[in-house]
């Protein structure tokens, strides 16, 4: 970084520190389920440094002994620092590093401190933490949580409805548990689409519900095939006739598909944008190539007037999306998850980004954390990985530092409450409190 791009990184780090910020992306349990945790070190090493450990090294063995809090701290510690070296350079540990020193007042977790960073995180395991840590320490207006639609939480706590309520009705006991759930009868595709409709108006009268969410690829392709109406109900038939012989992969595959098109298709009626999982699974050995944001080409193609949010970015297919972004109207780029996942891509990829792709497309920061102190490492990471790409555009002369200042505030507030707040009622209150009217 030049000199000159250091000063402007100072000022831009400092304005973006004061701007609101509109959390696209959380999983945070229930305070109340919190409380009744017991907790120490290993509680902020649990949540994806974990799964660092494990392609370290570790056992599943290991992982469980960790959180197996009748085991003593030291044994637990001793299993722990054996990994520690080589997970802590990586980015989810950067975020947790960043909460111990500035949350907890600890330079580092050592043979010496971690009966006291244990101590320190019990101690603080009480009520009004979450606010504390998202309201006063992030300066956080809203968080997106990621399904819980029971869970109301903090006023500020909203949700995206599970698209597998709708989508995984794919097999016998998928289908018998809905009937169950709902009190439906499911005799053909149409009590099925009808359902559907129902649950689109059902989500869309709750103001907490802001879109509806795609975890779909952990376990399958992102490539949902176009059938017609007919074939589906072909295979929806033989399925709900065949009790205890479930249809092949490939027509519980084909099903799935029609239903998320459905399910598409029918989303702007409602107001509800669809958000889908792309790029990196949480957690080892999963299947790569099944996240690949390309393959949801033809859901933009097809449905033009659906909002998409692409979580993650497709990481690490930035650049295969920064091209979806760019041509498709509908497609929006999300940054949850990235400044840990790596945050020397995240950088890359925003200063790409801002290249290809209108300003007002991306969203700058999603925690997908667990841990709620560790939303504010992971946020500290990711003003930090703004400011710099903002600093480094206006000291070439690409911005001017005004400008720079403006897409800073874009990126963590506006265009994310644009997006999931169009035709919400809250939005003007949302504005008034960022101090935006």
């Amino acid at each position: 970084m030049t000199h000159r791009a250091s000063d402007y990184y100072k000022i831009i780090l400092q304005e973006l520190e004061a701007i609101p910020v509109l959390d696209t992306h959380e999983h945070l349990m229930q305070e109340s389920t919190r409380l009744g945790m017991k907790l120490d070190f290993f509680t902020l090493f649990d949540h994806y440094c974990n799964k660092d450990m494990i392609s370290a090294g570790a056992t599943e063995d290991d992982i469980r002994l960790l959180r197996d809090k009748d085991i003593p701290l030291e044994s637990r510690w001793a299993c722990f620092k054996r990994f520690l070296p080589a997970i802590r350079t990586t980015g989810f540990a950067q975020s947790v590093m960043i909460t111990l020193r500035d949350i907890f007042g600890f330079d580092d977790i050592t043979d010496a401190s971690y009966q006291a960073i244990s101590d320190a995180i019990q101690l603080n395991n009480k009520p009004g933490r979450y606010d504390e840590i998202l309201k006063n320490r992030c300066n956080i207006l809203a968080c997106v949580q990621s399904g819980r639609l029971g869970d109301d939480g903090p006023e500020y706590f909203y949700h995206l409805a599970p698209s597998t309520e709708v989508v995984d009705a794919v097999t016998p006991e998928a289908v018998e548990s809905l009937s169950v759930k709902y009190n439906k009868d499911f005799s053909c595709l149409q009590d099925l689409l009808d359902f559907m409709s129902m649950m689109l108006k059902k989500w869309a009268s709750q103001d907490r519900v802001l879109g509806i969410k795609s975890a779909h690829a952990y376990v399958r392709s992102l490539e949902f095939l176009k059938i017609s109406c007919t074939e589906a109900e072909v295979i929806f038939s033989r399925l709900m006739r065949s009790r205890g012989q479930p249809i092949s992969p490939e027509e519980r595959y084909a099903l799935q598909g029609f239903l998320m098109r459905e399910l598409a298709a029918r989303a702007p009626e409602y107001g509800l944008p669809m958000v889908f999982h792309t790029g990196l699974q949480t957690g080892n050995n999963h299947r790569i190539t099944y996240a690949n944001p390309l393959l949801l080409q033809t859901l933009f193609e097809d449905f033009p007037e659906t909002r998409f949010d692409i979580l993650h970015g497709g990481m690490p297919w930035v650049r295969e999306c920064a091209v979806l972004a760019k041509v498709f109207p509908n497609v929006f780029l999300n940054m949850a998850w990235m400044h840990m996942i790596s945050p020397a891509q995240a950088s890359s990829a925003l200063a790409e980004w801002l290249d290809m792709v209108p300003n007002t497309k991306i969203f700058g920061f999603g925690g997908d954390y667990e841990i709620v102190e560790n939303v504010y490492g992971h946020l500290t990471l990711a003003r930090r990985n703004i400011a710099r790409v903002l600093a480094e555009k206006a000291a070439d002369g690409s911005y001017s530092l005004a400008e720079a200042g403006r897409v800073g505030r874009k990126l963590l507030l506006e265009n994310p409450l644009d997006f999931y707040f169009r035709d919400k009622p809250e939005k003007e209150k949302l504005l008034k409190q960022s101090g935006q009217n």
